[in-house]
């Protein structure tokens, strides 16, 4: 699989953190609580015990001090938890915070960037719980981080991933009725959307794209993060979208005719520039392009968390869909 596909639209920053991850080391490799036991009800003794990529992890009732990295620190701030630490929330990291969270997350303790972990650092904390939701493709160190504190981890391999991980990450922090208002309020604005938008739904083809260049493009399905919220809208994709068996497609930029039956094509707008990269603006200046209907009929239109990794954002995301349908 793409790793893209799991770790959003950071890639290129991502891959070459990779290449230059330094993990300060500190501290055992023991289990954190990983594989404890639990009832029937999943409370273990001390707390609750959480089924996460690592095992059964016995969380501590009452967390406290949890540090976040990748995008649990976005799942958590749509919970109202506010982490000690956290990966910082700068380039290399995916996850793209709502204006309401902005100003909360400055106030957070930086651990690291991208997947460089200061293990030190994350011990000075004294946390009570760490969590861990980042690509699966990536090493993330959690045997070290079991060795500080009960750690949750969540490799992250599709985009529907990331939705089951905020669900386990409310449970471990014990906000279950935040999370579901949340889902709940996701739901309601979807179907809403779908029962007042049905006519221009059913004659509208979708498609979602965008480049890192290199002479390629890519198109995001309809199980993809964008493309999942547009099919739960009651919306129609165009051909390249709508096979769903792989959430994203890479093609040569030769075959841009394959967006020719698309209606409205969704790319790409970064929440902090409020810019489409520069990759996918140099992709819309192709002359290839420019003869697509969509871009012909000026439909070719930035949505901000194109990767969207939570609920607080697929509900920003439907907003943003239900203002393009009244436009059209």
């Amino acid at each position: 699989m793409n790793t893209r596909a799991a770790r959003g639209r950071t890639a290129a920053a991502l891959a070459g953190a990779a290449a230059l991850l330094t993990l300060t080391a500190c501290g055992g490799s023991g289990s954190g609580g990983s594989e404890a036991g639990g009832g029937k009800d999943g409370k273990g003794a001390g707390g609750r015990v959480i089924e996460a990529s690592n095992g059964k992890v016995d969380v501590p009732a009452g967390a406290k001090r949890i540090v976040s990295i990748s995008y649990a620190t976005g799942a958590l701030l749509d919970l109202g938890v506010e982490p000690v630490g956290t990966s910082a929330l700068d380039e290399n990291n995916p996850v793209e915070l709502l204006p309401s969270q902005t100003e909360r997350a400055k106030k957070i303790t930086s651990i690291g960037s991208g997947i460089e972990t200061n293990i030190e650092k994350v011990a000075s904390l004294k946390p009570d719980l760490i969590v861990v939701e980042g690509a699966a493709a990536f090493d993330w160190n959690v045997k070290k981080l079991e060795g500080i504190a009960p750690t949750l981890y969540f490799g992250i391999k599709t985009p529907a991933d990331l939705l089951d991980a905020q669900e386990k990450i409310a449970r471990a922090v014990g906000k279950e009725d935040v999370f579901t208002k949340l889902k709940t309020d996701y739901r309601q604005k979807a179907d809403r959307i779908r029962n007042t938008y049905g006519d221009k739904l059913k004659n509208v083809n979708w498609a979602v794209a965008s480049s890192y260049g290199n002479g390629e493009f890519i198109v995001d399905t309809r199980t993809s993060w964008v493309g999942r919220v547009l099919a739960d809208a009651g919306a129609k994709f165009a051909k390249a979208s709508d096979d769903g068996k792989e959430h994203e497609v890479t093609y040569s930029q030769e075959k841009i005719d394959a967006l020719s039956d698309a209606d409205v094509i969704l790319v790409p707008r970064t929440f902090a520039t409020g810019e489409v990269p520069k990759e996918v603006k140099e992709l819309q200046d192709k002359p290839s392009w420019k003869l697509l209907k969509a871009s012909k009929d000026n439909h070719v239109l930035p949505v901000t968390y194109a990767t969207t990794d939570r609920y607080g954002t697929s509900i920003d995301v439907l907003g943003q869909i239900e203002t393009i349908l009244k436009g059209l």
